[in-house]
């Protein structure tokens, strides 16, 4: 068992275990109001998602799904690796149909809190765009710590200009870009779909689309929260690094969805983000998904018979 399945499976069960327990601040400070209405270690509840998650036998069988089902696509199809940076983590898996060439590329940026997890274990979500003729590409990073969030991003977007730049070389067309993410990797999503990628030296419009699952939009509550211990965000990091400050900067249409059974702030992200693309009018859709949750918002992209893969899908032109 691999140090991120562990982290993947210890993060999940911490938080089903918060769920059949009262929450208690260690400090006093932890039952001051912070953020809309809520005490630190209400914050925290919503953000890790504690009392919204199932008993812990089914968050242990989530949690194990994340690596067998993506084992499984690896073994079915094979992903070529790439390295677009020095770091042992900046690499890619592509996976592409037998004999590409100019396909549209979908992006992938794996979940974990910004602390844990790796590009594996979000292999299986490759193969409805395999089936219609898409590359799916997972990207690797550092995580946080050793790195910081400035670091994160500038991974992440030199992780896009290598896609970009390389595009026809692994069978694909740098003209049909496509970005997703889940959870912290949807925050990061969000951060490529608001980058000036002029000032990158890349085109304007890099993106066709995205469409991102359960991602965080803004680092101040964050920041406010126990994740902040290990984050350790600078107030310039807050502003900066927070999506919904830039809707103004997003080129292409987007499709944002959550889960029916996440916490109730999750939720109020999502459609607080889709607020603010629709007043720029870059809303592709908003789904609320009932019977899902923040941790299995991922295994949408897990098949094709379901509504947020199908708009996903059209929004590529893939059907």
């Amino acid at each position: 068992m691999s140090t991120s399945d562990v982290s993947r499976r210890k993060f999940l069960m911490t938080g089903s275990a918060f769920a059949t327990m009262p929450t208690f601040g260690l400090m006093a400070q932890e039952e001051k109001v912070v953020f809309r209405g809520w005490t630190v270690s209400q914050l925290n509840d919503q953000l890790n998602q504690g009392p919204y998650l199932p008993p812990p036998p089914e968050v242990k069988k989530i949690a194990d799904s994340y690596t067998t089902n993506s084992e499984k696509v690896r073994a079915q199809y094979p992903p070529k690796t790439f390295s677009y940076g020095s770091s042992d983590a900046e690499k890619l898996d592509v996976f592409a149909p037998a004999y590409a060439s100019g396909l549209p590329i979908m992006i992938f940026f794996h979940g974990g809190s910004w602390d844990f997890d790796n590009k594996n274990n979000y292999s299986s979500q490759a193969v409805p765009f395999l089936l219609n003729n898409a590359i799916y590409i997972s990207i690797g990073f550092d995580n946080i710590p050793p790195n910081t969030m400035t670091g994160l991003v500038a991974q992440c977007r030199k992780a896009v200009s290598w896609v970009y730049k390389n595009a026809k070389q692994i069978g694909g067309d740098p003209n049909k870009l496509y970005v997703s993410g889940h959870s912290s990797g949807g925050h990061l999503a969000n951060m490529m779909l608001v980058t000036e990628w002029e000032k990158q030296g890349l085109p304007t419009k890099l993106f066709k689309g995205g469409s991102i699952l359960s991602g965080w939009t803004d680092l101040y509550p964050v920041s406010l929260s126990m994740r902040q211990q290990f984050l350790k965000l600078t107030p310039q990091e807050i502003k900066e690094y927070s999506p919904i400050n830039y809707p103004q900067n997003v080129k292409c249409p987007i499709i944002i969805t959550c889960g029916g059974g996440e916490s109730p702030y999750m939720q109020m992200q999502s459609g607080d983000w889709a607020t603010k693309l629709q007043a720029y009018d870059r809303l592709a859709g908003a789904y609320k998904m009932q019977g899902y949750i923040h941790f299995t918002t991922p295994f949408l992209f897990n098949d094709t018979n379901n509504q947020v893969i199908k708009a996903t899908l059209a929004l590529m032109n893939l059907i």
